[in-house]
């Protein structure tokens, strides 16, 4: 059981990003002993309660979220895939539900109907995606995180997606989102370091969000979307630039080779 403790601890320690000297200092001990205790994994109850007290967390919740850290990646079977892209509205309620939002939340949100919302879990039923219990109620069948094939029959939606959040969001910067866009010229070594230090801040939103979910109720809860690309940048494939309108002898410049451009 101790063991479960401190691995949801770390968890914790990692989504609010506090380190073991900062605990230590919290703690008034010196960080030597805070490593000791994660690697023995063992301390009285008192002390546990410190710890909690320093990293800004309830025990109770440390205790509550044992064993419900975000999970291996998994897969949605492609047959199901291809009927989901056929259908868009089907496919949006089950990435809602997937990301924890409750049935009556989904109906809130886009103006549905009771019925539309039974119609839709029932569906989704039929395609082994969840299991209706009574009145809304539904439990899915297939374990979260899902990763999605992006190269296969849901691209065109995601993308659809993604350009409708962009769209959203920068006509609401400084109000409701942020958004950056920007291109700088730098080594591949600087690059690789931006893209890790990319992946580590969103594994620290998802344990921030899982932690949400198993703490506040389903009221306090709001959904956000995080859409992040980078990469070495075609820009003949985003920003084509055609010859001169007055340079009529002028041939259109080939793309260059062994570059593919990146999706939306």
């Amino acid at each position: 059981m101790n063991g479960l403790i401190f691995e949801a601890l770390k968890r914790t320690l990692k989504a609010k990003g506090v380190t073991y000297r900062q605990l230590a200092e919290r703690m008034g001990v010196s960080e030597p002993t805070v490593k000791r205790i994660f690697h023995e994994r063992n301390c009285k109850l008192d002390r546990l309660v410190e710890i909690c007290a320093a990293a800004g967390v309830e025990l109770e919740n440390v205790l509550g979220s044992m064993n419900r850290g975000p999970g291996p990646l998994n897969h949605i079977a492609p047959e199901i895939e291809r009927r989901l892209a056929g259908r868009p509205a089907l496919l949006f309620i089950f990435v809602m539900l997937s990301e924890k939002f409750t049935p009556e939340g989904i109906m809130r949100s886009q103006g549905l109907s009771e019925a539309s919302m039974f119609l839709y879990l029932r569906d989704l039923e039929e395609l082994g995606l969840i299991a209706l219990g009574r009145g809304l109620s539904a439990r899915l069948l297939v374990e979260t995180p899902i990763q999605w094939n992006f190269e296969g029959p849901l691209r065109p939606l995601f993308e659809m997606t993604n350009k409708n959040f962009i769209g959203w969001a920068i006509t609401h910067i400084d109000k409701e989102a942020t958004f950056v866009s920007f291109s700088r010229r730098m080594r591949p070594e600087t690059a690789e370091m931006v893209r890790r230090e990319a992946e580590e801040l969103a594994e620290r939103v998802k344990l921030l969000a899982h932690h949400d979910q198993h703490t506040t109720p389903e009221d306090g809860l709001t959904g956000y979307k995080f859409t992040f690309a980078f990469g070495a940048t075609p820009f003949p494939a985003i920003m084509p630039i055609g010859p001169h309108p007055r340079d009529a002898g002028a041939q259109p410049a080939a793309p260059a080779k062994g570059r593919r451009p990146l999706p939306a």
